[in-house]
Formats: C-alpha cells, sequence, structure tokens
C-alpha cells in the first residue's frame, strides 16, 4: 500500500511537470542543428551505457551533454537531450523485471531532478544576462555562470529531499552526505568538460567534440577505478580467506555459524537465511548457524527467480517483487540473493540491509557466489563423509548400528558416571536356524528386518540397540536398575512373542532367550556382554527358552 502512494505520488508530480513542458516544448523548440544535436546524444548514450555506481545511485555523466545543449541551443533542446539520454540509461535493463520495476518506480523521480538540474540554474543563468548559442564562450559569462554553479549545488541538495517525498527513499545522513560530496565532484567536472568542449567545438569542429570525450572517458575510468576501492578489495580478500577457511571443516553446525560469521564481516546484514537443498528437501538456517522453520520468501523467491541468474541485487525496496514487498518494513532496503549453484547439494543465500538502499556491491555479490559453491561443496563432503561413516557403523541387513557402533557408542556411556547405573541385554532369537532351514534364508532375512525394527520401538531416545551378529542383538540401556532391567527385559520378550512374523500366508512366532548384565561402575564392554552372555545361555536357553535371565542370579551356577 505504501507503494502505491508513492507510486501515484510521484508519477502525479511528473504528469504535472511534464504534460506543460512537453506542450510548451512542441510548440516552440523551433529549428536549430540537428546534425550537431545527434552527435552529442550519440556521446551521451556511449556514456550512460556504462555508469558508474556509488551505492544505489548510477553517475553516468550525461549532464554534461545536456548542459553543453543548453549553451549551444537553450532549454528547450536541453529538456530533450537530457530526457533521451534518461530513457537511454532506463533501456539498460529494461528487459528484466528487476528492471522494469525500477523505471516504474525510480523514472519520474530521475526525470524531475533532470529538469531542476537543467532548469532553475538555466532561468536563473539566464537571468544574470547569460548568452547562449553556437559562439558563446562560457568564460566570458563570469557571473551568470556562477550563479549556474551556485544553483546547481542547492538542486543537487535538494534532490534527497524530493527523493524522499517521492519515492519514501530514507538515506541515513552520513551516507547521504558522502553521496552528495560524490554529486558535487561529478557535477564540477561535466561543468568544466562542458566549458572545454565548446570551446573545442568551435575551434576544431566535431574532432574537437571528440577529443574532449576521449579525455572524459580516461577521467570517467580512473574514476571508476577509485571508486573501486581499497575496502571492496579488502573485502574481496576476506571472501577468499574464508573460503579457505570453509574447506578445513568438517562439521555442518560448524561450517554454517563459520559462514554467517565471516559473511558479517564482509556485508552489512540485518536479515538473511541461508537455504541447502538435498534431494529435493530444504533445510534453513538463521543467522546464528541454527536450523529454523522455513521462510516464506524463500518459495516467493524461487517462484519469480531468473534462473540463468547467479545472483540478483536490489538496490532498494521498491524494487523487490510486490509479492516480496509484502513481507517487508520500511527498515528493509537491500537485498541480495544468491541463486543455487550447479551442484549435488546447492545452498541459497538472502541477505537483507536496512541501514540504507544500495548496500550491496556487484563485484562482493560475485564473490559471495563463489563463496557458496564452497560452501556447497564442503556440505557434499561432510555428507560423504558421513555417509561413509554411517555405513561403516550400520548393519545393512536391519539398519541397525553394528558391532563398530556398539563399541564406539557404549565406550562413551561407560566413560560418563551420569550412564550409571547401566544394563546390557543379550538377545537371541530361538530356534533360528530352524526357520531358516524351514522357510528358506530369504524369510529368515525378513523376520531379522521385522524384529529390529520392533526393537527400535520398543526402546528409549537415548538407548541403543544394535546387531551383534547372525540372530543375537544387544541393548544398551543407561541409567537402568536390575529391577527396571528385568521388567524391560519382559516387555521385549513379550512384544516379540506377540508379534506375528512372515507375509503371503506363512506365519510364525519367534521368541527369544535375554540374558541382562547391570553394572553401577565402569566395567568394560567385553566383560558385560560376556556376562550377559552367561545369563543367557545358563539362566534363559539351559531353562527352555524364551525367558530373561540376569547375570546376578546366574553368577553362581555351574554348567551341566
Amino acid at each position: 500500500m505504501r507503494f502505491r502512494k508513492y507510486l501515484i505520488r510521484s508519477w502525479f508530480s511528473w504528469s504535472l511537470v511534464f504534460m506543460g513542458i512537453l506542450a510548451y516544448m512542441w510548440l516552440g523548440i523551433g529549428t536549430f542543428d540537428w546534425s550537431l544535436f545527434w552527435f552529442i546524444f550519440t556521446l551521451g548514450a556511449l556514456f550512460v551505457m556504462n555508469p558508474l555506481k556509488r551505492r544505489h545511485l548510477h553517475f553516468t555523466f550525461h549532464e554534461m551533454f545536456v548542459f553543453m545543449t543548453f549553451f549551444l541551443y537553450g532549454l528547450l533542446p536541453a529538456l530533450l537531450m537530457g530526457q533521451l539520454l534518461l530513457l537511454t540509461f532506463q533501456a539498460r535493463t529494461f528487459t528484466n523485471r528487476v528492471g522494469r520495476r525500477r523505471f516504474l518506480h525510480f523514472y519520474p523521480l530521475n526525470t524531475l531532478i533532470e529538469a531542476m538540474l537543467l532548469v532553475l540554474p538555466g532561468l536563473v543563468y539566464l537571468r544574470l544576462g547569460g548568452q547562449i548559442g553556437p559562439n558563446v564562450h562560457l568564460l566570458e559569462q563570469g557571473t551568470a555562470l556562477l550563479g549556474f554553479f551556485a544553483v546547481l549545488f542547492l538542486v543537487l541538495g535538494f534532490s534527497f529531499g524530493m527523493s524522499r517525498f517521492l519515492i519514501g527513499e530514507r538515506i541515513p545522513l552520513p551516507i547521504m552526505w558522502r553521496l552528495l560530496r560524490f554529486d558535487w565532484l561529478v557535477i564540477s567536472l561535466e561543468l568544466l568538460f562542458t566549458m572545454v568542449a565548446i570551446e573545442a567545438f568551435q575551434l576544431f569542429g566535431y574532432t574537437g567534440l571528440m577529443a574532449t570525450f576521449l579525455i572524459l572517458s580516461l577521467l570517467k575510468m580512473g574514476l571508476s577505478k577509485a571508486t573501486e576501492t581499497e575496502e571492496t578489495q579488502s573485502k574481496v580478500d576476506q571472501v577468499e580467506r574464508l573460503k579457505e577457511q570453509l574447506y578445513r571443516v568438517d562439521n555442518e553446525q560448524l561450517l554454517i555459524e563459520k559462514f554467517w560469521n565471516g559473511l558479517r564481516e564482509v556485508v552489512e546484514l540485518e536479515r538473511g537465511w541461508l537455504q541447502v537443498n538435498r534431494d529435493g528437501e530444504r533445510t534453513f538456517y538463521d543467522l546464528s548457524g541454527r536450523k529454523s522453520k522455513p521462510v516464506a520468501d524463500a518459495y516467493t523467491l524461487e517462484r519469480h527467480r531468473d534462473a540463468d541468474e547467479p545472483y540478483f541485487v536490489y538496490d532498494s525496496l521498491h524494487e523487490w517483487h510486490p509479492d516480496l514487498q509484502a513481507h517487508q518494513t520500511e527498515l528493509h532496503h537491500s537485498a541480495l540473493v544468491i541463486q543455487p549453484v550447479s551442484s549435488t547439494t546447492n545452498a541459497v543465500n538472502c541477505m537483507i540491509s536496512t541501514t540504507a538502499n544500495g548496500a550491496y556491491e556487484d563485484a562482493i555479490a560475485v564473490e559471495i557466489y563463489r563463496l557458496l559453491k564452497t560452501l556447497s561443496w564442503s556440505l557434499e563432503r561432510i555428507d560423504e563423509r558421513d555417509r561413509l561413516q554411517h555405513e561403516s557403523l550400520t548393519d545393512p541387513m536391519t539398519g541397525l548400528p553394528n558391532q563398530r557402533a556398539l563399541k564406539r557408542w557404549t565406550k562413551e556411556r561407560l566413560n560418563d558416571v551420569a550412564s550409571y547405573p547401566l544394563s546390557v541385554f543379550l538377545v537371541d532369537l530361538d530356534h533360528f536356524k530352524a526357520i531358516n532351514d524351514t522357510y528358506g534364508h530369504a524369510f529368515g532375512d525378513e523376520v531379522l528386518i521385522e524384529a529390529g525394527a520392533l526393537f527400535m520401538r520398543l526402546i528409549r531416545s537415548g538407548d541403543l540397540v544394535t546387531r551383534y551378529g547372525g540372530e543375537e542383538f544387544v541393548f544398551v540401556f543407561p541409567r537402568m536398575d536390575e529391577a527396571a532391567a528385568i521388567v524391560t527385559g519382559e516387555k521385549i520378550r513379550q512384544a516379540l512373542r506377540n508379534h506375528p512374523f512372515g507375509s503371503e500366508g506363512i506365519r510364525v512366532q519367534v521368541t527369544a532367550s535375554i540374558g541382562i548384565e547391570t553394572i553401577h561402575e565402569y566395567e568394560d564392554l567385553d566383560t558385560l556382554l560376556r556376562h550377559a552372555d552367561r545369563a543367557m545361555y545358563i539362566g534363559a536357553k539351559f531353562n527352555g527358552r524364551d525367558r530373561v535371565a540376569h547375570y546376578r542370579d546366574t553368577s553362581t551356577e555351574r554348567i551341566q
């Protein structure tokens, strides 16, 4: 709604001013040397096609060609020159959606400022007796030229206030002052070269104009390099160092945290998210590096993104897609969105600045795009390492942890006093060889898989069940004493006995003999398993199977 208000306000103001100007131009522009006019326009168009950018402002240097037209032909031809050059500048990006939204919101403002920069100083110049015409010598127009120069500077300062009124642009004073100083520098150079160009034209004709154009082009290139400050190069170097750091990280959580922490030192960042895509699934991370809920804006961006662009920059909130504007506040200005990289695992990054418009530079955007490639490759490497580690610790048939996982997991619990008392179960399926011999090994494998799934449903989140080998399973229960262990063992035995195993008309009952050992202080795993195995054989197997036995009740019994 607030954007519609500014849109109506800016286009209404534009209509009031330019309808009258266009009508007056149509009636009073008169005749003049159109060949020179179009030659000046061609030179100016070459400048506006490659603007110099600071923050969100584009410095095209086209005012020099507008001023030249004014001093040679007057206000109306100069107004026409200015509008033609602005349209040429806007046409650069009119082929993409962001460019069209930028035109919609900024064209009225730009044309009004353009008119003010010419009309107000021009009227003062003429009022003070300044001369115009093909034979004018600006050095002889001292007072009038000074008046032109002074009013021009005042209008530049006023233009920031106009931008706030027409499009709601709020630029912090320190940033506005830096932009204004640079604007004054550019305008001063343009006026200087206007004087030189007119004198060169009078002396050497079109050749003089071309020479002035080439000199100004070189100066513009020098300013362009100057705007690519040491600070920008320093940021690029920081991104390179961050890439090297990400290569060395082997933990996903630490990787994401290091990514955000490093990025904060490079760009302005008040809101944002990182989206990691794996096999069609999205995982979102907030600025702290923790996983977060899905971000609605991320899905909106995905619907409206241009797949051919590796990144896109919104210099101001006016350029955002309307569906995105609805979720932002007036404090949100610039945004930088890095598109998914070409990779099995890919990352999408969005950063939003609330400091002011034009917070992000294309040069930095390119580096962050490359940084996301490094992040994606690092995530792939971590995923592959985790996959291999998972496979090395997992029984391929049942999907349960294997003996290696049992030893690693239990070692950590045995060294933690908070785990005691700790109980270990050894569960052996009864008469399993008979099942294999009767129904085949494929059926036996299905029984093992079903049993593993059943066991997983019977344990707590902090417990472990593993396939120890063959038809044997090992359970580890931290913080479980003898009495609780006996009760839990009975629940497992009964659940197994009551579960219908098999399919396609074949149903079998499966029972198990369960041996338990409980400790209250450190003991090594091999001893625990040996005691549980003794309990299972002496207390359960030798007493008819389908039983639960604890080592404390069998430790003094002898095998006959």
